[in-house]
């Protein structure tokens, strides 16, 4: 695998007929160009050629990376360039949570859903994670992250019962109005309180996902999207980063179901709790992909559990609600998808279509209907795609 994903390929690929999936699952709607086919100058080539694969890239290269390089959200300073198609992520403590968390994901049905772990560095007295560069296939992407389940806290960081004023003192500056009458009697908040009451400004606490960040074609990066919060509002989001193109949101749809069930069936899923881990949607002219990433707060849980991350949380059952929000992000998919805008009008849903939505599991007739979408698909066509998708 790694002898594949470090070989220089440079030839022309025909057009294939039908979209297919790479071997990363990323669906190619046409054809999927090789990453050494987008170097356009003798610069590029020539850094290739004296790149040192042991360690970070060289500076030459490097500038011709990051000027392809996208980070919507996440840890600044913490992800390098390292080869043609691999990047080092710098580990943010001295644990190895995500490494642990990659080697076992490798050995699962569901590594296809996930950056190809390459190993673990030791580089200049810090330890970095190679990974497969998720962007190197495409050319110049719209690319979504999306921060998933119920909380983004680790049960350990809110164990602590104690009162501190000065968490109270940062809820009042963010909104004077939030602490109970007891909470100002005392004039202290838990840790516990003070995040719930963090993330309850945002989608987090409502549909178990929020949007992070959303790099359109051609556009700066949007990452105040922290506040997004109502359905309306998602959708809308949702809808500006899917554009009018019906066969990307038909690809993106089928594949978070195919993670939704795969998820389902891992070993590895059931006994670990993933906190902060995010679900990053990329799509160009020709290739459509989801992949899960940072999985540095994914842990063990206690021995005897076994999670559905659909539960609701509560202190010491260590629930996520990972696939709560799946479902969810599924359902505002969906939605997009149903929603048509046709010469300037709404079309409504046929009854056979919200009836297949009411008795699946993706969706609410009642929001999905509500939604509108550009199209420039035959509406027939379209619908009957959709009942396929639902059988």
């Amino acid at each position: 695998m790694m002898k594949e994903l470090k070989t220089m390929r440079r030839f022309n690929i025909r057009k294939a007929k039908k979209p297919r999936e790479d071997k990363t699952g990323a669906v190619v709607m046409n054809v999927l160009i090789p990453h050494m086919q987008h170097v356009e100058n003798s610069i590029g080539v020539l850094a290739m050629s004296a790149l040192d694969l042991v360690a970070p890239a060289t500076d030459v290269f490097l500038k011709y990376r990051q000027a392809k390089w996208i980070q919507l959200s996440g840890h600044e300073g913490a992800f390098f360039p390292a080869g043609p198609d691999t990047v080092w992520k710098k580990r943010m403590s001295k644990d190895c949570n995500e490494v642990s968390a990659y080697r076992q994901i490798m050995k699962e049905d569901v590594r296809d859903m996930v950056p190809v772990f390459m190993q673990e560095v030791e580089y200049a007295g810090h330890y970095y994670i190679e990974l497969d560069d998720l962007l190197h296939r495409f050319k110049d992407p719209c690319v979504m992250d999306i921060k998933m389940g119920c909380r983004t806290f680790q049960e350990s960081e809110v164990s602590n019962s104690t009162k501190r004023k000065d968490l109270y003192e940062k809820m009042i500056s963010l909104d004077p109005n939030e602490p109970t009458l007891e909470e100002r009697a005392v004039g202290a908040i838990t840790k516990l309180r003070y995040m719930q009451f963090r993330e309850s400004s945002s989608s987090t606490s409502t549909c178990a996902f929020r949007i992070e960040g959303i790099k359109l074609k051609h556009s700066e990066p949007l990452i105040n999207l922290k506040k997004v919060k109502t359905a309306d509002e998602i959708r809308s989001k949702m809808q500006e980063f899917l554009h009018g193109n019906t066969h990307v949101k038909l690809a993106l749809i089928k594949r978070l179901q195919n993670l939704r069930e795969k998820f389902e069936c891992s070993a590895f899923f059931r006994k670990h709790e993933i906190i902060g881990s995010s679900l990053l949607l990329i799509y160009d002219e020709q290739t459509v992909g989801a992949w899960m990433i940072d999985f540095a707060k994914t842990c063990p849980v206690p021995d005897g559990l076994v999670l559905d991350h659909r539960s609701a949380w509560r202190v010491g059952n260590h629930e996520d609600g990972y696939l709560t929000g799946l479902d969810n992000l599924l359902q505002v998919n969906l939605a997009v998808f149903y929603c048509i805008v046709c010469d300037g009008g709404s079309v409504r849903l046929g009854t056979q279509v919200l009836a297949r939505l009411k008795a699946s599991s993706c969706g609410e007739p009642s929001r999905v209907s509500s939604l509108f979408l550009e199209g420039g698909s035959d509406l027939t066509s379209l619908l009957c795609k959709g009942l396929e998708l639902l059988k």
